[in-house]
């Protein structure tokens, strides 16, 4: 009769052993099993609310246009008198005037001059204020027919220039970006596309496809609206959302200004002015003076150099598309924020905002793509286009 060699301790300590090496498997095999189903109901999340395509229920309040003439003040001859003034009082020109100045001394040489202007400008025609349009005031930029070349285009309603600009460290380049410079008579001209024409979640389309059917000249990807879920939305006139959110709001007017708000803005201050467009992506990257925003509102992430667009303003009807293209090697590395305000300040911005960025930065011109997105773009929701409007 055989016997067990080892001791009844040792056979009670091996159970034990299996025992809890299996409760081990056991264990790690449910929480297999939870983080599986875990996945999947993220999954489930993720498809439903950005990939599978659904309409949403907008607000839907259409902003008044306010009557629109696009015109700016200049001086021009007229009859009607001015305050009079005194042979003594010297007349200085604030727009002459240095930011930030505070000096007090005056050269003698100049109120000599200034008082001498001044006994002139009594025996003078006075000025005042003439209305000129758009179209007027930036004339030698359009044509009486349509002009294209490779990187521009002119009608009687549209200019569009596009500078190429690269730059290199040693022999290497690392940087590729194009500005295109806009001038338009009427604010019409400035569109926005959705993704197959529909508002909401899963809708994707690529600018070049959204500018065709738009039949834009000039088109630049969006702020990708369809993947957030808060944030103002304002396309062409239309109020669709305006969820509170952290993010920075630009508001394109009626009036062809733009400015950018914080994220408590008020939006019954935005319809009362006529808000036209409005995007929420950001950060802005110019202050109210137009000068570079040292800290802009975003992660440190995002700071990095990326591939990015952005939408720059100088005044009522002269706008920019920026598109810096980044993540190829040898090409472009893309550009961080505070670089690329710069580079939207000596552009002549007043105000500069970034846009949706990484593989959604492009830039289309006459049914073509002219920047170079990495890995060739992708789908989104939304893009901005500049077109020809009926009169």
């Amino acid at each position: 009769m055989s016997r067990d060699p080892r001791s009844p301790q040792k056979v009670e300590r091996s159970k034990l052993s299996h025992s809890a090496s299996h409760h081990v498997r056991k264990t790690i095999l449910l929480l297999c099993l939870d983080f599986l189903i875990a996945g999947i109901i993220l999954c489930v999340f993720a498809l439903y609310h950005h990939v599978i395509p659904r309409k949403k229920t907008s607000i839907g309040i259409v902003i008044p246009k306010p009557t629109m003439d696009y015109t700016t003040k200049v001086p021009t001859t007229t009859k009607e008198a001015l305050p009079e003034t005194t042979s003594n009082e010297i007349i200085i020109d604030p727009s002459k005037w240095q930011q930030g100045s505070t000096s007090s001394v005056v050269d003698h040489e100049d109120v000599t001059t200034a008082a001498t202007s001044s006994q002139a400008a009594s025996t003078q025609e006075p000025t005042q204020q003439q209305e000129l349009t758009w179209a007027q005031k930036f004339s030698k930029h359009f044509t009486k027919e349509v002009v294209k070349t490779s990187h521009s285009y002119s009608s009687p309603q549209v200019s569009i220039t596009i500078h190429s600009y690269t730059k290199s460290n040693g022999t290497k380049q690392i940087l590729a970006y194009y500005i295109a410079d806009i001038y338009i008579t009427d604010i019409r001209c400035f569109q926005t596309g959705f993704a197959g024409d529909q508002y909401g979640v899963g809708f994707h389309e690529t600018v070049l496809d959204m500018s065709k059917r738009n039949k834009g000249l000039l088109a630049m990807t969006g702020d990708f609206y369809g993947y957030q879920q808060t944030g103002c939305v304002i396309r062409n006139g239309v109020l669709y959302r305006a969820d509170p959110c952290e993010s920075d709001i630009c508001v394109l007017f009626y009036d062809g200004t733009m400015k950018v708000y914080g994220p408590n803005y008020d939006l019954n201050e935005l319809i009362q002015k006529g808000a036209y467009q409005a995007w929420t992506f950001g950060p802005r990257l110019l202050d109210d003076q137009g000068h570079v925003i040292d800290n802009p509102n975003a992660t440190s992430y995002l700071k990095k150099n990326h591939p990015r667009a952005a939408l720059g303003y100088m005044e009522p009807g002269h706008y920019c598309f920026a598109v810096f293209d980044g993540r190829q090697d040898g090409y472009s590395n893309g550009i961080k924020f505070l670089d690329m305000a710069h580079i939207m300040e000596e552009f002549g911005c007043k105000v500069a905002y970034n846009l949706d960025g990484g593989k959604s930065s492009v830039l289309t011109f006459l049914d073509d793509v002219y920047s170079k997105p990495v890995d060739g773009g992708r789908a989104l929701s939304d893009c901005l286009i500049i077109k020809e409007v009926d009169e």
